[in-house]
C-alpha cells in the first residue's frame, strides 16, 4: 500500500509541487494550508509521514506537532518535518527537539533534497541518493496557466527549488521551452519563425536579405547549420555569431514576460536538444530582474500590488533571497532602505511606475516581502503572506492527461558557432592546453576551499572568524560578508565539485550566524564554545571533497608545467577522494595519456577515464575537450568533430573548442563546394 503524507503549507504552488513530485514516487499527497485543516485530515487517516510549515495560520507547525504526540492515536509516533521561512527562535527550536521532530528545515528546501529526506524517513530506499530524486524528475509534469502564476514567479519557484528540467510554455500557436539548470535558466527553444537564427539577424539588421537566401540555399543543401555556413561565407565571425546567439536565446526568453495568458508544464529532470544556449553569467534573480524591467506589462504588476494594499512590504527575512546574486541599481537600494522598517503597499501604488515596479522586481526575487498588514500595524510578529497567495494551484494532470503539452513542431537546427575539427599529433602539444577559462573557476573553487577548512571547526565563532566576546553587529557584520560569498547562485556556472562546496559552505555559514543570533544560544555557546566537537565526524566527506580540490587544484599547476606524470599523481588522488566530480576523471585520463603515449591500451584506458568524466559532468566542456583530442590521437575524426561541436554546444564562446574545430576543418582536403565556400578570397584555403 502506498504511504500517506500530509503537507500543510499556506503556499498552494509549494504544496502542489510537492503532492506532484511525491506523488510519482508513490506517495499518496494530502494538503492543508490551515493548522486546523492539517488536523481534521490527520483525525480522517492518520500519515505515514507529514510535512508542516512553522508559521501555518490558526495554529502553527509546532502546535499542530504538539497535538498529534499528545494524542492517543498512531499520529503520536508519525514523523514529522518541520520547515520556516524565517529563522525560528531559541523556544520553538526546543520544542521542535522535545517533541521528536524529525527534522527542523529553513526554506528553500531543493526539492532533490527534501524528496531524499522524505524517502529515508519512509525507508523505502536505504541508500535515498541522487537516483531517487532523479527518478522523481522524470515524472509527469507540473502543469499551470501563466495567468494566475505569471513567468517570473514561476522562475523564482524554480530558483528556490534549484529545479533541473524543461519548462513547456504555451499560448496559441506560440510554444516555447526553457531548460532549467539548478533553477537557472541554461537554454531556450521556441517555434516562432522570427526567433529562428536567420529571420533574427535580419531583423537586427545584422545580414542582408540576400545573404539569408543564399545561406538557406545552403542549408538545404546540407552544407552545415546555418551558423556554420555564415561563417564560412564571411559574413561573421565566430566571436560574432557566439554574440548573436547569445543575443538571440535572451531575446526568445525575455519575450515570454510580456505572456499575460498560457499554460506551462514544469517537465523534471527534461533536457533540451537543439536549443539556444543562455549564457550563465547571470542569476536568476537577474533575469526575472531584467524581465521585469523590460518586458513584464505595468497593469500586471498594478493588479497584484491592489491585491495586498492592505498588507506591509518589508527586508526579507530569508537568507537564500537576502543574499542571492543579484546585480541592484539605485532604485532597488533605497526601495530596501526604505522598506526597513515597513511601508504599507498601498503608499507604493501611489508613487509612479518606476516606484511601482522597483518594488514589485523586488517582492518578485524574493528581496522584499509581504507581511499581513492588520498584525503588522499592532506591533506584532505578522506572518508572512504570499504574492500570489489567491493564484490557482499547479493543476496535478490525471493519467493520460498528465503528459506535457503537445511538442512544438521541430524548429530549424538552431545554428552554433559549429567549430571545425582538429588534426592532432598523436601525442598534442601542451601548448593547446588552454587553461585561462577555467582560472576564474578555479581561483574561486580554492577560496572556498580554504573557507570550508574553517567552517569544519565546530565552534560557530571560529566558523564566522569572529571572537567570542564579539559584539552583534561585528556578528552579523562577519556573517553578511560570508553568506554573500558563499551563497549557491555565485556559483551557478562553476563546476559540479564548486557548487557542492558553495552549499555545504552557505549552510554552515547561515547555521552558525542563527546560532550566534539567538541570544539564549549564544551565551550558552560563550559558556561552552566546543560544545559542537562531537559534530566533528559528520564533516568527514566535506573535508574529503576539500582535500580532493586541492589535488586537482596541484594537478592542474603542474599540468600546466608539463610535469605530466605529477598532475596524473595529483588528479588520481582527486579521484579516490571524491570519485562523484567528472572534472576530475576528465583531467586524470587527459594526464594519463600524456604520461604513458599512445599506444592502444594506454588509450583504451585513457578513453575509459575521460567517458567516465562525460558522463558525471555532461554539461561542462573540458571532459568533451578531452575525449574529443583522444579520438583525434587514435585517428577518428569524425567522433572527434561531433565530440567538439558537443563543447561548443556546451560553451558556444568556448575558444579552445572554436579552434580544436577550425583547425581540423583547415587539415582536411578541401574538395568540391565546402572546399570553395571556405576557401579566402586570395585562393588560399
Amino acid at each position: 500500500m502506498s504511504p500517506t503524507l500530509l503537507c500543510a503549507d499556506p503556499s498552494r504552488d509549494l504544496c502542489s509541487i510537492l503532492a506532484r513530485a511525491l506523488g510519482a514516487d508513490g506517495c499518496r499527497v494530502v494538503v492543508a494550508h490551515d493548522g486546523e485543516t492539517a488536523l481534521g485530515a490527520i483525525r480522517t487517516r492518520v500519515p505515514d509521514l507529514a510535512i508542516l510549515d512553522v508559521g501555518l495560520p490558526g495554529r502553527d507547525g509546532i502546535a499542530v506537532l504538539e497535538t498529534m504526540r499528545t494524542s492517543a492515536t498512531p499520529a503520536a509516533t508519525v514523523p514529522v518535518i518541520l520547515w520556516s521561512d524565517a529563522p525560528c527562535n531559541a523556544d520553538q527550536v526546543e520544542r521542535a527537539r522535545k517533541l521528536g521532530a524529525a527534522a527542523l528545515l529553513r526554506k528553500p528546501v531543493p526539492l532533490d533534497a527534501l524528496v531524499a529526506r522524505v524517502t529515508k524517513l519512509l525507508s523505502r530506499e536505504r541508500d535515498a541518493r541522487a537516483g531517487d530524486a532523479g527518478r522523481v524528475r522524470r515524472s509527469a509534469p507540473l502543469r499551470g496557466s501563466l495567468e494566475h502564476m505569471p513567468f517570473p514567479a514561476l522562475l523564482h519557484q524554480a530558483h528556490g527549488l534549484r529545479a533541473n528540467g524543461v519548462l513547456h510554455l504555451r499560448r496559441g500557436e506560440v510554444r516555447k521551452e526553457v531548460e532549467l539548470r539548478d533553477g537557472r535558466p541554461a537554454a531556450v527553444r521556441s517555434n516562432v519563425a522570427t526567433e529562428r537564427l536567420g529571420e533574427w539577424l535580419l531583423g537586427a539588421g545584422r545580414i542582408e536579405p540576400t545573404v539569408l537566401a543564399e545561406s538557406a540555399r545552403r542549408l538545404l543543401r546540407g552544407e552545415g547549420l546555418l551558423g556554420q555556413i555564415l561563417v564560412g561565407m564571411q559574413v561573421l565571425s565566430e566571436d560574432e555569431l557566439g554574440a548573436a546567439l547569445r543575443e538571440q536565446a535572451e531575446d526568445k526568453l525575455f519575450e515570454i514576460f510580456e505572456w499575460t495568458s498560457g499554460e506551462f508544464a514544469l517537465q523534471f529532470g527534461a533536457q533540451l536538444a537543439r536549443a539556444t544556449a543562455l549564457p550563465l553569467v547571470q542569476s536568476a534573480a537577474d533575469v526575472i530582474r531584467a524581465g521585469l524591467r523590460l518586458r513584464f506589462p505595468l497593469e500586471r504588476i498594478d493588479a497584484a500590488l491592489r491585491a495586498h494594499e492592505h498588507d506591509y512590504i518589508v527586508p526579507s527575512a530569508n537568507p537564500f533571497y537576502s543574499f542571492q546574486e543579484i546585480e541592484l541599481g539605485d532604485a532597488e537600494r533605497k526601495m530596501i532602505d526604505a522598506c526597513g522598517r515597513g511601508v504599507a503597499t498601498k503608499a507604493v501604488l501611489a508613487k509612479p511606475e518606476r516606484v511601482r515596479r522597483t518594488a514589485y522586481t523586488l517582492l518578485e526575487v524574493g528581496l522584499l516581502e509581504l507581511r499581513d498588514g492588520e498584525i503588522f500595524r499592532r506591533g506584532g510578529p505578522a506572518p508572512v503572506v504570499r504574492l500570489h497567495a489567491n493564484a490557482a494551484p499547479l493543476r496535478p494532470a490525471e493519467s493520460a492527461a498528465a503528459a506535457p503539452p503537445a511538442a512544438a513542431p521541430t524548429p530549424a537546427p538552431v545554428e552554433r558557432p559549429i567549430a571545425v575539427p582538429v588534426r592532432s599529433p598523436a601525442k598534442p602539444a601542451a601548448t593547446q592546453d588552454d587553461h585561462s577559462h577555467y582560472a576564474a573557476d578555479h581561483e574561486r573553487r580554492a577560496a572556498l576551499t580554504a573557507l570550508l577548512e574553517r567552517l569544519g571547526k565546530p565552534s560557530p565563532f571560529e566558523k564566522l572568524g569572529v571572537a567570542p566576546d564579539a559584539s552583534e553587529d561585528e556578528i552579523r557584520s562577519a556573517y553578511m560578508q560570508l553568506a554573500k560569498e558563499t551563497h549557491p547562485d555565485r556559483y551557478a556556472a562553476a563546476s559540479r565539485a564548486a557548487r557542492e562546496l558553495a552549499e555545504q559552505a552557505f549552510r554552515e555559514v547561515t547555521r552558525a550566524y542563527e546560532i550566534l543570533s539567538d541570544p539564549v544560544r549564544l551565551a550558552a555557546y560563550r559558556d561552552d564554545p566546543n560544545r559542537d566537537r562531537k559534530e566533528a565526524q559528520a564533516l568527514e566527506e566535506a573535508q574529503r571533497a576539500i582535500a580532493a580540490e586541492r589535488e586537482f587544484q596541484r594537478g592542474e599547476a603542474r599540468l600546466r608545467s608539463h610535469d605530466w606524470s605529477g598532475a596524473l599523481t595529483h588528479f588520481e588522488r582527486a579521484v579516490e577522494l571524491y570519485p562523484d566530480e567528472g572534472e576530475y576523471f576528465a583531467y586524470c585520463g587527459w594526464a594519463y595519456y600524456l604520461t604513458h603515449g599512445h599506444d592502444a591500451d594506454v588509450l583504451r584506458k585513457a578513453f575509459a577515464l575521460v567517458k567516465r568524466g562525460v558522463k558525471l559532468a555532461p554539461e561542462r566542456e573540458k571532459p568533451y575537450l578531452f575525449l574529443g583530442r583522444l579520438c583525434l590521437a587514435a585517428g577518428k575524426l569524425d567522433s572527434a568533430e561531433r565530440i567538439f561541436t558537443k563543447a561548443v554546444e556546451c560553451r558556444p564562446d568556448s575558444i579552445e573548442g572554436l579552434r580544436e574545430l577550425r583547425l581540423l576543418q583547415m587539415r582536411r582536403p578541401k574538395k568540391g563546394l565546402l572546399g570553395r565556400l571556405l576557401r579566402r578570397p586570395d585562393g588560399k584555403s
